[in-house]
Formats: structure tokens, sequence, C-alpha cells
């Protein structure tokens, strides 16, 4: 069966020391749920959705409205890469169904396409993207033979690497429940105030430098807000019916 194959960058989260209270299994490649600040200027911290291995149009758009495009009788898959150093990619999703759903809140004429999948997620580090240079916006495989080629080999690459798609699910919603805790929230609170490597640590020191620019609201309480709210888009779209496609 012939792929169709679109590789979108997240931004992956920096991990803390071992010892931190939100516990990070640092095999597992997190996207940066925790609002820190991106190089584009934004906050990423939805997208993909590790927490049920689906995907919209809320972020790019284009190139999924692409990928869904193509013919059906296509195997289709989104390929993840982070934006590390060293490229690495975290796994694929490969698309079962695909539907839309009706809403004009998120600028998006009207409604939001999204995909389910079966995702096939690796261990940090395990793949590393060799290819073309990847800079901002997505890729495909029905650009150019170029591309068709990288793409289908880091297919090749990641189906041979152990799929901890589970992990991924599991610890993006354990994260979601203690973020939505107030009080779990003000447990991380006070003990990342009081962690002696807060030097060290990515997070700490993010927290840290937003808590002196606002003192009225410091990150944490940010966090436990915006996932709480109908910022956080989840809390939105999973209220709405989804019409799935033919």
């Amino acid at each position: 069966m012939e792929r169709d194959i679109v590789l979108f960058y997240y931004y992956s989260s920096p991990l803390p020391p071992a010892k931190c209270y939100l516990k990070l299994i640092h095999s597992v490649v997190y996207r940066n749920m925790f609002l820190l600040p991106c190089p584009d200027g934004k906050i990423h911290f939805e997208f993909p959705v590790f927490e049920d291995h689906s995907y919209n149009t809320v972020c790019n758009r284009r190139g999924l409205r692409a990928l869904v495009k193509r013919s059906s009788e296509h195997d289709k898959f989104i390929l993840f890469r982070t934006r590390t150093t060293y490229n690495e990619i975290t796994g694929f999703y490969r698309i079962r169904k695909a539907y839309f759903q009706v809403t004009r809140m998120f600028n998006n004429n009207g409604f939001v396409w999204g995909i389910e999948a079966d995702p096939h997620l690796i261990e940090r580090g395990s793949v590393v993207y060799e290819g073309p240079t990847f800079t901002r916006g997505y890729r495909t495989s029905w650009s150019d033979q170029t591309w068709r080629r990288v793409l289908n080999d880091l297919v090749d690459r990641v189906q041979q690497k152990e799929n901890i798609g589970e992990l991924y699910g599991s610890e993006t919603n354990r994260l979601i429940d203690l973020f939505k805790d107030e009080q779990a929230v003000e447990a991380w609170r006070e003990k990342c105030v009081s962690c002696v490597e807060d030097v060290r640590c990515p997070i700490g020191r993010t927290y840290k430098r937003y808590a002196a620019l606002h003192p009225e609201r410091d990150m944490f309480s940010a966090v436990n807000y915006v996932y709480n709210s109908n910022i956080y888009s989840r809390n939105v779209l999973d209220t709405m019916p989804r019409m799935y496609l033919r």
C-alpha cells in the first residue's frame, strides 16, 4: 500500500533533575506541557495529543488538512520530530479515522479537522533525523522524491523500535491530572521553591523568572488555571461530537 507521510515538529520539554516532584521518565520525550516559552514566541503545550493519540487542525492546520485530503486508499502517517539539536524522532501516528468538529472557537472557518490514530512512539534518542535541512513548517512524502525517501526511511526505522505509545499516553494523562489538581500543584510549588538543584533545572529557572516578572500569579498557578479553563482546548473539543469522514 502506498504511504502518505507528513513530518511535523513539536516543542519537547527539557527534563528536570531525576528527583523532581513531577517524576518524569527520561526515556519519554514529553511535549512542552509546562507553558514554557518557545523560540517562535508562542507557548505550545497541547500537541500532539498523546493522551488519546489524536491530532487536530488547531495546530499545523495546513499540513494535517493536506494529509487528510490524500487518497483514502493510502496508508497515512504523521511523523513527529523534536526541535532539539539532535532532531530526535519521537515516533509516528498511523491514521485510523478522520473527522471534523463544528466550532468557531479556534479561527478554523467554523470547524476543525482531526484524526484518531494508532501510535508507534519510541524512546528518547532511539531514532535521529539526518535528512535534508528542516526549518519551520512541515514536509510531506508527496512533495518530491527526496522527501519521499527520507520520510519512508524514518517510518521504517521507527517500526523497528519498541512501541511505548501506551506509556506516552499514561504519562500525559498523569501530568494533566496533576496540573488540574490545585493541592498537587501547591505541593509541586513548595518542592520546586525549596529545591537545591534549581540552578540546573530548566523548569525551576523558568518559573522563578516568571514569578519575578508577574508577582500577581506565578507559573504554578498559571498552569493550574490553564488546564482547568477553556484555554486548554481539549476542555472544549471533548464536549463536541466528532463527525467522521468516509
